[in-house]
């Protein structure tokens, strides 16, 4: 009897834990997915698809300093930034797996590292960017959207090169 008792207790104990890494484990799968989905859509050049993705009250952040609140109005600078042919004209080299980091069960931030040759500049300077990409992701109604994204170029110094 001791027995039993003291497996149904540490059943009871330990399903909490499971149940809480199973659920960890499929939000990491769903938020890859989501930045998997921001890549795509920008490689399609489809600012409709990649605003489905943000919150309502969304934070944007590129990196030259732009600043852009609001799904709607980051959709309109990303159309006229896919129309754009110094950006069309580049094309994404390499880019690494997401990683994703849970600050609590509906809210997390991910990095995202990817590189691209050939962007033309308004001042008509190519450039190839190493940019790594900080979003801050939040379960919104059991769906993974992004809520801050943050884009910094690495620069390199002369003396690196």
């Amino acid at each position: 009897m001791i027995g039993r008792v003291i497996v149904i207790t540490a059943t009871f104990v330990a399903w909490p834990v499971c149940l809480t890494s199973q659920t960890r484990a499929a939000d990491s799968v769903a938020i890859v997915q989501l930045v998997q989905h921001h890549v795509e859509s920008m490689r399609a050049l489809r600012a409709d698809l990649q605003g489905a993705i943000y919150t309502p009250d969304a934070v944007w952040i590129n990196a030259f300093g732009r600043r852009i609140i609001g799904r709607d109005s980051i959709v309109v600078f990303l159309r006229g930034l896919y129309a754009d042919p110094g950006y069309v004209g580049s094309r994404l080299v390499r880019e690494t797996d997401p990683e994703v980091f849970f600050v609590r069960p509906d809210v997390a931030t991910v990095h995202e590292f990817h590189e691209r040759e050939g962007q033309r500049l308004a001042d008509g300077s190519v450039i190839a960017r190493r940019t790594h990409t900080t979003f801050v992701v939040s379960k919104e109604a059991g769906r993974w959207l992004i809520r801050y994204q943050h884009i910094s170029d690495e620069r390199v110094r002369a003396a690196q090169r």
